[in-house]
């Protein structure tokens, strides 16, 4: 299990838009690391998170990889049609391969 935030942060895209919010997805490096996504697991869908607050765990065939914040804010939407589709981590598509959506406040 890989649970760095130096290779979180290099395993997450981060599209910020004029709002104030900031879209985070599954960059190359991410699927680098963990090989083919076999499945996730949410740690957090909800409230506040810190620096660092891991969100999520993505299993691949070769390892395990938690992901962790970039930044503080609070979680306004979690791309739930992971849970069921893993596999759209597999090759970057934004609309498809994004994890949550946080706001600063």
């Amino acid at each position: 299990m890989i649970d760095r935030i130096e290779a979180s942060a290099d395993a997450l895209w981060v599209t910020p838009n004029e709002d104030g919010l900031m879209r985070l997805g599954f960059a190359d490096d991410g699927r680098e690391l963990v090989g083919p996504v076999t499945h996730i697991s949410w740690l957090l869908t909800s409230g506040q998170v810190k620096l660092g607050t891991p969100f999520m765990i993505v299993h691949g065939e070769h390892e395990d990889l938690t992901l962790r914040s970039p930044f503080a804010g609070r979680i306004q939407a979690v791309n739930d049609a992971l849970a069921d589709h893993p596999e759209r981590l597999n090759n970057r598509n934004d609309d498809l391969d994004w994890m949550i959506d946080l706001v600063d406040e």
